[in-house]
């Protein structure tokens, strides 16, 4: 028999940019493990995607793979869990999801900008605005970042993007953004077309689709990205040179990160059942994967993988840091 795996992912709704980048991923993964994968569209809906995972906990699906958002995986993760069956996360990174037997494989939301903040300070610059969007993502997000600013002695400040207009204020600063994809470009338009900040960060920088939309006026900006393709050989999957040229085959473009975290989470889940790892066993796993290390602490948490900095020069993301 086939191992079956199963995930609802947003392939219609306000996270289908995302979703169905993940989507791809998971089936590429599944077709190089031989892996009977289903995938639901929840929309984006958690009452859909919580009836979903109960109805693949009854059925007594092998491998259960988390939706895509942190909200989704909010809703999820406690009908797994309490269930006693590991939810492999790929696609939600806010600090309030770690819970035993949820497995993140991508990096908490509260480091996104850890990197960004570093690269402000080497570029000389005292202070740091972020405009903040709603949720529990985008509170961590800006958490972190709080805390990296004090820890290099940067004046740090917070507005919410609803109520954000730009003015003189973040002349000569490093202005960091975290909303929704769609926000975060109409923001930094908004920027481009006035005020000169020393630095401009944003979440959505991460994703390809970022530089399509944007074109040159994403030149110079940076964000964090869960993985770019470099070269690896991780213990577990592909390396990145062998998935990007899978990707590229299968769907005409290069892959994002988005894609990456989620096929790396389908080989890691994999992996584990292959070696027969009990609960505290994958606790207690140290290895590498597609996206990079993988390490969790007693509370579950991600601690092996940090994100990576990446900067648009020349219509491409490279490291800035």
């Amino acid at each position: 028999m086939p191992t079956r795996a199963a995930a609802t992912i947003s392939l219609s709704g306000p996270l289908a940019l995302q979703g169905r980048q993940a989507a791809r991923g998971l089936e590429l993964w599944a077709s190089a493990d031989q892996i009977e994968l289903e995938i639901v569209d929840d929309a984006g809906r958690t009452e859909r995607a919580s009836e979903v995972y109960q109805n693949w906990l009854n059925a007594g699906t092998d491998l259960l793979l988390g939706p895509y958002g942190s909200n989704l995986m909010r809703r999820v993760g406690p009908i797994t869990s309490g269930a006693g069956v590991l939810l492999w996360n790929h696609g939600g990174s806010a600090d309030d999801l770690a819970r035993p037997l949820v497995v993140p494989v991508s990096a908490p939301a509260s480091s996104y900008f850890s990197g960004t903040v570093d690269l402000a300070h080497r570029l000389g610059l005292e202070r740091v605005m972020l405009a903040k969007g709603k949720g529990r993502f985008a509170a961590a997000v800006t958490a972190g970042a709080r805390e990296r600013s004090a820890e290099l002695g940067l004046t740090f400040r917070a507005r919410s993007l609803s109520e954000w207009s730009i003015a003189g204020s973040v002349e000569g600063a490093a202005l960091l953004i975290v909303g929704t994809f769609t926000e975060d470009l109409a923001l930094v338009k908004q920027v481009r077309a006035g005020s000169r900040p020393g630095l401009i960060g944003c979440v959505a920088a991460g994703l390809l689709e970022f530089g399509d939309r944007l074109g040159p006026a994403s030149e110079g900006i940076v964000g964090p990205a869960q993985w770019i393709s470099e070269p690896t050989t991780p213990e577990v999957g592909p390396a990145a040179a062998d998935f990007t040229l899978r990707y590229e085959r299968a769907y005409g473009e290069p892959p994002g990160y988005v894609a990456a975290q989620a096929a790396a989470t389908g080989f890691l889940s994999a992996e584990a059942a292959h070696r027969g790892y009990d609960h505290d066993q994958v606790r207690q796993w140290r290895t590498t994967t597609l996206l990079g290390s993988f390490a969790l602490n007693v509370s579950w948490r991600q601690v092996g993988h940090t994100p990576i900095t990446i900067e648009w020069r020349d219509g491409r993301q490279v490291r800035a840091i």
